[in-house]
């Protein structure tokens, strides 16, 4: 799901609209000086109730003021004009002017007995008072005035006097006597049959049960109130209302639910042009970007809301912004803005006397205390939140302040009293539904457990396990845009670190395992299993943004025309432009499909038991993870071996890699300085370079060398299948390289890739490729690389489908599950994402992107010998989206790739041979490795005539080339 945007036309300046109506109310001749008078009142009252254009309102009040003096039917208002002098004045921040004009409009209500406005104006010094802080002075007023309303039976009256109440009840955390005056307010709010006011009664009384974590009942509250705002049809109450159940939804994790309440909230706001309701769904759409880690969105969003609250002086609200300003600043390490930002939060929440508020803003200036150094100012702040947090029943609040004291006694090396805190806060965050919250402590207890000594290493690992399953789960639920479950596992990579460590330290390999696949996409194997094929159709929006790309790319083939016929390009078509939609074409469709399509995140995490069930008995898995450089500047790699044998649990091994071995490393996956198209070339064509040994030692664990290394290639007993997941940059390592005992691992085991092993399919699946016709299909762009049409007609005899033309091709492979094996002799590219494509024809230029290939059914075998066609994202973070997975989803079961800019003479002479094993109905990892090995022994002897030099038995020369299959080590169908 994709940010919305709302264009809210800097509401926080003046209306145009309001200037406009000013401007006719002051000119109309047709209206006498009172109806003047009396249209200038109602103007600016209604501005003033809807927070709007308040210099506007303002000039109305004082043109009016003018009528008033010189028009004696008028003089009854001056109180009224008084008293909406002093509400401007207070929503602008005025507050002497708002206590001066309210007091003025007390007394002039009591000099003409006006019993309602005298109600009225103790009810605003009574708000004035509390923002002032002077609680009790305030409670007092407020009840005065709810005892004068009672005495002329006013229930309009009685239910703003219970309203206030309520809410100043609510801010002091006197949950009880809130409780009462909210449904004080909602029995008045009945009797005026009122939609609005009844709206509002029950927002404060779902306030209150959220508070009371009556979640249910705080559920239904804050239901009725959106459904009595919208029979008002108010759009301030419907964006309150809205707003409210956002903040419910985010508070139970509910992050879609949450999103979608926060966009409606803001459309009503911006209908009704009301600044504090801006603020506010500004503030939750703030926090809504804050949660899934757009920290510039996020900031965006909390200057809106800043800018708003203080157009209408809600010292709460700005607080608020301000909160979320300085947590945003410390995130991104600017501590000087942020202490600003505190402090002013903390200023503007003593000033409204909002303990909660005034207990966030403390615990912020005590994170900000601890990264300066200063434990005791950390301590100082951390007992402040935890006393203020107390006062205001804020339980996140309460256990935000037990971290920041397990963090001083951490330092004091106390680690007992480091526990006792940091459980507090795990059950204190557990009883107020803070999930994430409590994830966060759990991993923090880890640390602590961690320190404690090894006899307790094994429940340091449960929580930390426990906290990282949280935040997978947390992952999923950020919607389909892979780019936001990006930056989210990004911004928590440090959380992998502790269990790992944990697991290697104390030899647990199921929950080595565990950690191994949960970082990788559970989406992408639910995709595979409910879209492969073609068994269920792809989702509209899907259709819908591939037709649109196929349209746009037809335009941008025809801004070329057809070059060898020598016309030119067409004047009316500006291809940059073109280029620029296809491209926005494709992030819509990254942010719609990521790896997965919404409805796939549904369902639970598998378990590792789950996951080793779905391992064929006769293949060794490996698991590779290399976290960031730590302190000290090494790079720590784990691998988790999981051994054909179901009674041998998985093994887990930490290995450090060396500066030389890291730089090696980066060359080799094209990391490094040189690029992508260097990938590698000088190491690989050295075949004695100590990388492949020393790569080796680190990236296999022992038991899984000794094993490998003690077998005999050249015997009749066939060797083992290894699969291998790897994660980030370990993508470009070409595996069969590697040296295990004086030997290419090429030739102790046969090899293939995958992406997470949640794409093996369940054992009871019906064998892949029965199905599929006895057919191949061949499309080649003028490639050597690959072997010549009569070769595979040799092969396949008139099972043969040989194409040229890209359009047919595309059509094919839209049926193309009618063929068992497809080859697409043609150049790649070094993009990644939805964005890597097969280049189909150079002039005029015709590409076939991973994207497009999610609306077609492909072969059980697919050859994509094409430059960089197995390449995967190396960044943090991010799914390994691209070529090889998108085909695993849309039918295809084993794909031959390559993972860098592979030599095509060659290539050409590997495929020629894997073709002639697949025939033969080898399985397709072994038909790969006995090709390789083939080529190896051919060129190492000189049976292949090389004038060129064009090959080699170097491993550049045919390292490059792996498989991706979801079945390895089988049969998918005879030839």
């Amino acid at each position: 799901m994709t940010e919305e945007k709302f264009d809210d036309h800097n509401l926080a300046e003046e209306d145009p609209e309001d200037l406009a109506r000013l401007d006719q109310l002051l000119n109309d001749s047709s209206l006498s000086p009172a109806d003047r008078g009396r249209e200038l009142l109602t103007f600016a009252i209604d501005l003033t109730r809807h927070n709007r254009s308040l210099d506007t309102a303002y000039r109305a009040l004082t043109a009016c003021a003018l009528i008033v003096r010189n028009v004696p039917e008028m003089k009854s208002s001056l109180h009224s004009l008084h008293l909406l002098r002093g509400e401007i004045a207070s929503k602008r921040n005025e507050e002497k002017v708002a206590r001066k004009s309210t007091k003025r409009a007390l007394s002039l209500a009591r000099i003409s007995k006006d019993a309602k406005g005298e109600i009225k104006a103790h009810l605003q010094l009574s708000e004035l008072t509390f923002r002032r802080g002077r609680d009790k002075s305030g409670q007092r007023r407020a009840r005065k005035a709810l005892n004068l309303a009672t005495n002329i039976q006013d229930p309009y009256l009685e239910y703003y006097a219970h309203q206030l109440l309520g809410k100043q009840a609510f801010n002091r955390g006197n949950r009880e006597r809130s409780k009462e005056h909210a449904e004080w307010a909602v029995e008045f709010a009945r009797t005026l049959r009122d939609p609005e006011s009844l709206s509002n009664a029950f927002h404060l009384r779902a306030m209150v049960a959220y508070a009371e974590d009556n979640l249910e009942g705080a559920q239904q509250y804050a239901e009725e109130a959106l459904e009595l705002a919208t029979t008002s049809q108010n759009a301030h109450t419907q964006a309150a209302a809205h707003k409210l159940l956002g903040d419910m939804a985010f508070w139970r994790g509910d992050l879609d639910e949450s999103r979608e309440n926060a966009e409606k909230s803001l459309k009503h706001a911006i209908a009704s042009r009301d600044s504090q309701a801006l603020a506010l769904a500004y503030q939750l759409m703030g926090d809504l970007a804050r949660q899934r880690r757009d920290f510039h969105l996020a900031d965006d969003y909390a200057q809106q809301a800043r800018s708003y609250s203080e157009a209408f002086g809600d010292n709460d609200a700005q607080a608020s912004a301000h909160e979320l300003l300085s947590d945003l600043a410390r995130r991104g390490n600017a501590n000087q803005v942020a202490q600003q930002h505190a402090s002013r939060s903390l200023a503007l929440a003593e000033a409204s006397g909002d303990k909660q508020r005034q207990a966030n803003a403390n615990r912020l200036l005590g994170d900000l205390a601890y990264l300066q150094g200063d434990i005791k100012k950390m301590m100082h702040h951390a007992k402040k939140a935890y006393s203020l947090a107390q006062a205001a029943g804020d339980r996140v609040g309460q256990a935000n302040a037990e971290t920041l004291m397990a963090r001083s006694a951490i330092e004091d090396d106390d680690w007992p009293k480091a526990r006792t805190h940091v459980n507090q806060a795990i059950s204190l965050k557990l009883a107020a539904g803070d999930v994430e919250g409590t994830a966060s402590a759990q991993m923090m207890l880890g640390h602590v457990l961690a320190n404690e000594g090894p006899q307790v290493w094994p429940e340091a690992l449960k929580h930390a396990l426990d906290a990282v399953r949280v935040r997978e789960r947390l992952r999923t639920e950020l919607g389909s845009a892979a780019a936001e479950r990006a930056r989210y596992l990004a911004s928590t990579w440090e959380w992998d670190r502790l269990p790992l460590q944990l697991a290697s330290d104390v030899g647990d390999g199921w929950a080595g395992f565990e950690l191994m696949e949960l970082g990788r996409s559970k989406a992408l194997s639910d995709l595979l299993h409910r879209y492969a094929g073609g068994e269920q159709e792809l989702p509209e929006a899907v259709k819908h943004l591939l037709a649109e790309l196929e349209t746009h790319q037809a335009v941008a083939e025809a801004a070329l025309g057809p070059h060898l016929g020598g016309r030119a390009e067409l004047p009316h078509v500006d291809r940059q432009s073109v280029e620029a939609q296809i491209a926005q074409l494709h992030a819509k469709l990254a942010a719609l499909v990521g790896n997965a399509f919404q409805q796939v995140f549904t369902g639970g995490q598998a378990t590792p038991q789950e996951l080793r069930s779905r391992i064929p008995s006769d293949v060794h898995v490996l698991l590779l993870r290399l976290l960031p450089a730590d302190g000290l500047g090494a790079r720590q790699l784990y691998s988790v071996w999981v051994p054909p044998d179901p009674d041998q649990p998985p093994v887990i091994r930490q290995q450090f890699l060396s500066s030389e071995e890291d730089r090696w490393l980066a060359e080799l996956t094209a990391s490094g300085p040189e690029g992508r198209h260097a990938a590698g070339r000088r190491l690989l064509k050295d075949a004695k370079h100590p990388w492949r040994r020393d790569l080796a030692v680190k990236l296999l664990p022992d038991e899984l060398y000794a094993s490998l290394g003690n077998l005999d290639p050249e015997s009749d007993t066939p060797v083992p299948t290894l699969l291998i997941a790897p994660s980030g940059e370990l993508w470009g390592v070409p595996f069969a390289a590697l040296d295990v005992a004086d030997r290419y691992l090429l030739d102790r085991a046969a090899l293939t890739l995958l992406p997470s092993l949640r794409l093996l399919p369940q054992p009871s699946a019906p064998p892949h490729g029965a199905r599929h016709a006895d057919r191949a299909l061949t499309y080649t762009a003028g490639l050597s690389a690959q072997p010549a049409p009569e070769k595979l007609l040799y092969d396949f005899a008139d099972r043969l489908d040989e194409v040229t033309d890209p359009r047919e091709l595309v059509e094919k492979l839209r049926s193309g599950d009618r063929y068992k094996l497809a080859v697409l002799s043609v150049h790649g590219n070094d993009q990644l994402g939805l964005e890597q494509s097969l280049l189909l024809r150079t002039m005029p230029q015709r590409r076939l992107s991973a994207a497009q290939l999610l609306g077609l059914r492909l072969p059980v075998h697919l050859v994509l010998g094409s430059c960089w066609s197995g390449r995967l994202s190396p960044n943090l973070g991010e799914e390994p989206i691209g070529l090889p997975t998108v085909a695993l989803t849309r039918g295809a079961v084993a794909l031959a790739t390559a993972l860098y800019r592979v030599p095509d003479k060659a290539t050409g002479r590997i495929l020629a041979t894997y073709y002639q094993q697949l025939s033969t109905n080898t399985p397709a990892p072994y038909a790969l490795r006995n090709s390789q090995r083939r080529y190896i022994a051919d060129t190492s002897g000189g049976a292949l005539l090389d004038e060129k030099a064009e090959l080699g038995s170097s491993p550049w020369y045919w390292a490059g080339l792996t498989l991706f299959t979801t079945a390895p080590g089988q049969q998918m169908g005879n030839f």
